[in-house]
């Protein structure tokens, strides 16, 4: 029996190591930027325009455990910030840091906004990110199989510069964006004939609040990413709002089912926690992933906006 749960966890690690490797020496289609299950609540993360859409200045944290049992799991935290800085303007900046196997990339991005109505109570925002990724890869600890292959190698603090754009149009209601946070194809591999490339990703999100009544809220949301020559992957959620509380659930195409939980501690803080169920067949060796997020919104109140909470 120890034989056999020593073989599955052999096999499991040959599977990341795999895949990473696989990630360094071709052109990888894979989707590469940071995922998140709680994603409505910190869209600045994908797409710039959504800076400075609320009132006021608006801070997010999140970490999630993806794949807890499996080693060397990707790993992520982001903590963002954003706010009107005039009438029309945002400005925004998120730091994330991903870790997966031997591979890690550290983030660090801001946030530009340009706001115009477009009616009597929406109004669309256009935005601008500009950023860098500080990349490593360290696989002093893995035993390659041929020792000197120029396809495996080590990197150590890879600088690379990126830009995005995006657009985003928001009512009291429901809204509405897509973007592209990553423009630039960029190649980190340190070997001139390898190929370690970060490629292009394409997003498209949207939301609407239903008032059941003036305490429950309903609000269905979806994120679509689109990563070239590859097939599209979707997200759809549903949240219910219940004066302090926020439950929900989301189904990730032929990946998981999540289920999440929000408690609004006081008008201006609230606290999510998400569990993903594994559909794939990592479902075998993974008791599922984690997620953790806090908001906390320091602006005041108006009719012009949604409150924070719901979008």
């Amino acid at each position: 029996m120890k034989f056999k749960k020593m073989k599955k966890m052999q096999k499991t690690h040959i599977y990341i190591l795999f895949f990473w490797v696989t990630l360094l020496s071709v052109k990888t289609q894979a989707q590469q930027d940071p995922q998140f299950s709680q994603y409505m609540y910190n869209p600045i993360e994908i797409n710039p325009a959504y800076a400075g859409t609320k009132e006021g200045f608006i801070m997010t944290g999140m970490a999630r455990m993806q794949w807890v049992g499996i080693e060397d799991a990707p790993q992520t935290q982001s903590f963002s910030l954003h706010s009107p800085v005039h009438k029309n303007m945002g400005l925004g900046f998120t730091a994330t840091n991903d870790k997966a196997g031997p591979l890690s990339q550290t983030m660090f991005y801001w946030d530009y906004s340009y706001q115009i109505d477009v009616g009597f109570d929406s109004r669309l925002s256009f935005g601008l990110k500009a950023g860098f990724h500080i990349i490593n890869l360290d696989l002093n600890g893995i035993e390659a199989y041929h020792q000197n292959d120029p396809e495996i190698y080590s990197i150590n603090n890879h600088f690379v510069p990126n830009a995005g754009v995006g657009i985003y149009f928001y009512t009291y209601n429901y809204y509405l964006g897509i973007s592209a946070p990553r423009l630039l194809e960029q190649n980190f591999s340190p070997n001139a004939n390898g190929q370690a490339l970060l490629v292009n990703h394409y997003f498209l999100i949207g939301g609407y609040v239903f008032d059941l009544d003036e305490i429950v809220k309903v609000k269905p949301s979806f994120i679509v990413k689109f990563t070239p020559n590859a097939p599209p992957t979707f997200d759809f959620s549903t949240n219910i709002y219940y004066e302090r509380w926020g439950f929900g659930f989301s189904y990730r195409h032929e990946d998981a089912v999540v289920g999440q939980l929000q408690l609004f501690l006081t008008q201006q803080l609230s606290v999510g926690y998400s569990y993903d169920y594994t559909l794939s067949d990592l479902r075998h060796e993974s008791s599922g992933s984690h997620e953790f997020m806090f908001r906390y919104d320091f602006s005041k109140r108006t009719d012009r906006c949604r409150p924070v909470k719901y979008f």
